[in-house]
């Protein structure tokens, strides 16, 4: 009996023995699962965190970049507020767009409107700034493409992702007609009192090279444009009625003579050439003694815009100098090209026939030529030389021209 309790005594204590094995490594097993299980927390914890970072970093790089932008936009405005001069105005604004919109290859247009025409129409913009990555880019739209004119049509901001799939828009009829490959296009209406007066337009030949982001920053720009070059043009108008004669349209003696001291002196540092007319109107007594004074100025008239024209794809300036008497600038002509330019401009003259009363008239001028450095050197000796030439114009039987 007491053989037969030995084993069972041994295998009760070996029981005993593997619960408290089993035990220990459950309780190991334990402590390794909650902790296993607190450091995947943790590191899920971390993970969270780390995104959240993440978006944290993102969110102050894309404030940053929002910062820097509006700086530049208040940079843009002071220099705007600088400039009075139209060509100013728009070599600023851009070169300051084209700054913040660039992409490593893009092109910045600016159009201005005609406001002689309804706008939209084709014919009512015309290129007036280009700024390109491309030394040679040839801009062929010279009065805009179909992207501009949706633009003016619609009087909202434009952006075009992916010119070959966008719906509203023709691609393979933009192939034909654009001078260069366009991938994506952003452009913005510029307003005035709610009037279209031209457009702000960039394009790329990457899709997708301009977003949202980047429309709202033009549409910005174009409004702050659009006051700078009202303003221009407001004072560019003010300008022209300060220095141009209102009878004539021609410039005033004081600016006529101001430009041509301002063009003696760019000879002078230069090295180059310069005449000048002194025209008058041979009998003009005769017109306001026959017709009376409104004859007179009909004939002035008739005399300024002939002047006007025919100077007018000519680097020439043209001035009502004083009564009857005309002057005109020729920068860079000597004096054998500013006579053969006299003479045909006396004959443009004989040959136009003016209506007085109902009745055909024609006018003649006498014509005194003198030259820089040729004949002076000072304006008020130019001036002088010329007048005596003009003298002697009418002395020898007037409707002539004569040298000094």
């Amino acid at each position: 009996m007491s053989n037969l309790l030995l084993p069972i005594a041994h295998l009760v204590i070996l029981g005993c023995a593997i619960l408290i094995f089993l035990s220990f490594a459950y309780k190991k097993n334990k402590r390794q699962y909650l902790l296993k299980s607190r450091l995947e927390d943790l590191e899920g914890r971390l993970n969270i965190a780390y995104q959240q970072l993440l978006v944290e970093e993102s969110r102050n790089k894309a404030l940053r970049f929002k910062l820097m932008r509006y700086d530049t936009l208040a940079g843009l405005i002071d220099k705007l507020n600088q400039n009075l001069s139209l060509d100013d105005t728009l070599d600023t604004l851009i070169g300051e767009s084209y700054a913040m919109l660039r992409r490593v290859e893009a092109t910045g247009i600016v159009y201005l409107s005609d406001a002689a025409t309804p706008l939209p129409a084709e014919q009512g913009l015309s290129l007036v700034r280009v700024k390109s990555s491309s030394d040679d880019a040839l801009i062929k739209e010279k009065h805009g493409d179909i992207f501009d004119q949706w633009v003016l049509k619609h009087t909202r901001a434009l952006l075009v992702e992916d010119t070959s799939s966008d719906f509203r828009f023709d691609f393979e009829k933009l192939k034909k007609a654009s001078s260069r490959a366009l991938g994506s296009v952003i452009a913005c209406c510029l307003l005035s009192e709610n009037r279209p007066i031209g457009i702000m337009h960039f394009d790329s030949p990457h899709a997708k090279a301009f977003n949202l982001e980047d429309l709202r920053l033009l549409a910005t720009m174009s409004d702050i444009a659009s006051v700078a070059i009202d303003n221009a043009q407001y004072y560019q108008r003010t300008r022209e009625l300060a220095i141009r004669d209102g009878l004539s349209g021609l410039y005033t003696r004081k600016f006529i003579v101001e430009r041509l001291e301002q063009e003696l002196k760019r000879c002078g540092l230069g090295g180059g050439f310069l005449s000048i007319m002194m025209l008058d109107i041979d009998f003009f007594k005769k017109y306001n003694d026959s017709h009376g004074h409104l004859a007179g100025d009909a004939v002035l008239k008739n005399l300024s815009a002939l002047l006007s024209d025919y100077f007018k794809k000519q680097n020439a300036a043209v001035g009502r100098f004083g009564g009857e008497e005309f002057l005109v600038i020729l920068p860079s002509a000597a004096k054998e090209e500013a006579f053969l330019e006299a003479e045909n401009v006396r004959s443009a003259i004989q040959e136009k026939v003016v209506t007085i009363r109902r009745k055909p008239t024609a006018i003649t001028v006498s014509i005194g030529v003198a030259s820089f450095p040729q004949d002076a050197e000072s304006a008020d000796d130019l001036l002088d030389k010329a007048d005596s030439a003009l003298y002697e114009a009418k002395r020898t039987g007037r409707n002539r021209v004569c040298l000094y």
